[in-house]
Order: structure tokens, then sequence, then C-alpha cells
């Protein structure tokens, strides 16, 4: 029995038992299922071709009709895959042969590829019930209890180059981070992951471990997010205000114990796609103080709505409060319970002021998912003309120097006239004992692919 990935657990079990069409090396997907994935000249319709060869884990053979079924499953599903396939138009696509699906879109997208590349498992055509879903992945399930552990065995005769080189895997469900590195350290596990800052710092020179980070094109962003249609940052003074008064330098150095980079009010530094040419914004606490007092401004208050839900929001909002009194800003911290700051979203996208931690994504894809008319999570309001515009040019874009010129485009305009003020990029990190090997994030460093994970002797 499986069940849908809703903890990390779920998903690093899932990447064993199912395989995904793609996946995600650096800033370019990587193909699995499928063989090759290209686009026709404007991006509207995208050609898939299935590899020969894949069985899922009852001996049936892997096809095009699989994957186009589990396509518009996800479509068809409130699910986060769901949202990087809403330009299919999952009843005009078809399959061509055994091996070749035809995907149409409503409006051309020349970043497709990257969506396919988001975790679409791939399951057999016609399954009804998915908790029971076979998988053509490295590993089947064995044993699983519901929120502790899982039990998987390796498949025999997999098809994929290189794992599985272990026989079992055991996941274990371990809420806190602190029980997480005592089991690793204790011998009790072999890898831990989301192990927090302060343990990096404190166990780096332990020779009995491996702290590794994520790579710094995976690392998380905060940024405080500013409503552009809630008063008072209808004033582009006021947005302006807050980014001079956030002392970014201090907020790595506290918020992220030195170990993060400070941010440029722009999120996905490190991939291909990000704008280097984005301009360092000035810590200005004067200049903060005199946007404040112009206009109608003068004496407004500033309430950032946050939450402990993970480490970074609820630190940074409250390093912000002695940062925005330097700036003569009158900044209070809302804080709401962890299980309440996303589930209601409407009053959070109605906050004027809130937190946001972005966890990475493919630069074209974290643009389209919080600014845009295509937004999921449009933490800064509703999207202007001019967005929408820059958005659709980016998404009609094709080849690779006019996507990256696009995304420039796109970048150029939120940092001149967006809301976000994204002050800081956070480092994810796990540990391990020495002998363990071949981990890899492959777009989730957070939820780690194991399919080549082995044991040194």
């Amino acid at each position: 029995m499986v069940q849908a990935t809703a903890t990390a657990v779920d998903y690093v079990r899932a990447r064993l038992i199912w395989d995904t069409i793609g996946e995600m090396d650096g800033s370019k997907p990587v193909w699995r299922v499928a063989k090759s994935v290209e686009s026709n000249a404007d991006a509207s319709v995208w050609t898939v071709r299935v590899r020969d060869g894949i069985t899922f884990s009852d001996g049936r053979a892997l096809t095009a009709e699989d994957v186009l079924f589990t396509l518009r499953t996800f479509a068809s599903q409130p699910t986060t895959q769901s949202a990087y396939l809403a330009g299919l138009d999952v009843k005009a696509s078809r399959v061509r042969d055994k091996h070749t699906l035809e995907l149409r879109l409503t409006s051309a997208d020349g970043f497709f590829d990257l969506a396919l590349a988001q975790s679409m498992f791939v399951f057999p055509a016609g399954t009804k019930d998915f908790t029971k879903a076979l998988g053509s992945g490295p590993f089947v399930l064995k044993d699983w209890s519901r929120g502790k552990s899982s039990l998987l065995k390796a498949r025999k005769g997999y098809w994929g180059e290189g794992g599985p080189y272990l026989d079992e895997i055991e996941l274990l469900s371990v809420a806190e981070a602190g029980a997480r590195l005592n089991g690793l350290k204790a011998g009790q596990f072999d890898y831990a992951g989301a192990l927090t800052l302060a343990t990096v710092r404190a166990e780096a020179k332990n020779p009995d471990l491996k702290i590794t980070t994520a790579p710094r094109e995976l690392w998380g962003e905060l940024s405080f997010s500013m409503n552009l249609s809630a008063v008072p940052f209808t004033h582009p003074e006021a947005v302006q205000a807050v980014r001079c008064a956030i002392d970014r330098e201090a907020m790595v150095r506290t918020v992220t114990y030195g170990l993060g980079e400070v941010a440029d009010d722009a999120m996905g530094r490190h991939q291909e796609w990000y704008d280097a040419s984005l301009p360092r914004p000035d810590h200005d606490p004067d200049k903060a103080r005199r946007l404040m007092s112009s206009g109608g401004l003068k004496g407004a208050k500033l309430s950032v709505r946050t939450s402990d839900y993970e480490y970074g929001p609820l630190e940074g909002a409250t390093a912000f409060v002695e940062q925005g009194r330097a700036a003569g800003l009158r900044v209070a911290v809302d804080k709401v319970p962890a299980a309440d700051f996303y589930a209601d979203m409407k009053a959070l996208l109605a906050a004027p002021l809130k937190t946001s931690f972005y966890h990475p994504l493919p630069l074209p894809l974290a643009l389209s998912t919080y600014y845009g008319p295509r937004a999921s999570y449009p933490f800064t309001g509703p999207s202007s003309g001019t967005l929408n515009g820059l958005m659709k040019a980016m998404h009609a874009a094709v080849g690779e120097g006019k996507r990256v010129r696009a995304v420039h485009d796109v970048q150029q305009h939120l940092r001149e006239h967006g809301g976000d003020a994204v002050f800081a990029r956070v480092p994810t990190a796990a540990g391990a004992k020495p002998a363990v090997g071949g981990v890899k994030a492959l777009g989730f460093f957070d939820y780690p692919c194991l399919r080549d994970a082995y044991l040194a002797a």
C-alpha cells in the first residue's frame, strides 16, 4: 500500500517506488521514463518519446498510454503537479504509438519541459485505487506503518543504470530534528535529513558524521511579501522603505547563523536563468525614514503576518522589528499558529505584509507560481497588465537564449515594481554516517533520491 506524498518521508518513498517522466539535475531536466521531450516551433505541442524496456513491478510494460493517463490524472486532481499542468489540453493530447505521445497545450509554453520534470510519477493506465498503484521504480514496498516507517525491497532486473545497490531501505518518520540527530549519532540511522543550521555549525568537525548542505541553486529564500493592492503598499514609497530598512547582512548573520547568503530582492540566484545584473539593494535606514514620512504614510504601522511552521520566517520577522525601528518604521509581529498559516489562504493573501519562505523551484516555474495571471499563490497581490504581458512573453519564448532573456525581463520588472523583498537565502542540511554514498538531490535536497544510495565497506 502506498500513500500520497504528504510528508518528506512519503516523498522519499515515492521516488523509490515510482519512476518519473523526468527529474532536474541542476537547471536541466534529465529524462527517466521519457527518452526525449521536444516541442514544435512555437512550443504549443510537445512530443514525449517513452523509453523502451521499462516494466512495472508486476512485469507489464510501461507505455505511452500509461504516461498520458498519469498526466491526465495529475491535471484533474488538487495536487502540486496540477498547477504545472494547467496549460495541458488533456482532451486534445493523444498517444501516437506505443512509445510516443503528443501533448497539446491551450497556449504556447516554452518551459513545459521543466513542468514535466516536476515529480510526475508514472502509474499504470486505468489505476483506480492509487493507494495500491504499482510502480516501475527500483524498489517495492514490503511493509508500511502510517506515519511511522516504510520498508522497501530492491527490485531485481530494474531497467535503470546504476542502482539499486542496497537490498533494502527502511524509512523512519522522526518529526523532531534533535531526535534525528541523536539517532544518527547513536547509529540508529545512516542518514537524516532536515537538520538545523545550529547542528551544521556544531557538528561540522565531527569525524563520525558527514554533514552536507544543499547545492546553492536549491537553497530556500526568505522574503517579506508586500500586497501591492493593500494599504500602505499601494504607495510605492512604502515598498521602497521596507526594502531600504532591511539589513540583509545582519539577517544572514543572525537568522542563518552566517551559513546563508544575502538575496537581492529576487529569487533563483545560482540558476542559469537568474539575472546576475540585478543591483544589490542598499541598507539605508535614513532613506526608509524619509520615504515613510512622505505623503499619507507618516505614522503608518506595519504588521508582519508570520509563523514558526519551519525555521526562518518567524526569526526573520522578529529581527525586522528592531531593524524597522532603527529606520523609523513601526513594525509588529502577527504570529499565526503553524497549522493555520497556510490553511487560511484567503487571510494570508489579503495580509498587507507577510513572511514567505520560497522553496526551490526552477526559476521560470517559480515566477509563474507566485506572479502573473497563472499564479497559484499571488502573495504580492493581483498582477498588473505589464507583468501579465511579460509573463506571457516568457512562456512564449522558445530556445535557450530567448528563454533566458524573457526570464530576465520578468525579474527586472519585479525588482523595480514588484512587492517581494527577498532578503536572505537559506541552506538546508542533512547528515549521514561516513559510509553512506550515492544520495542525490535531483531537484529536491529535502526529499533526496536514494535510488543509487550505497554503504561503503
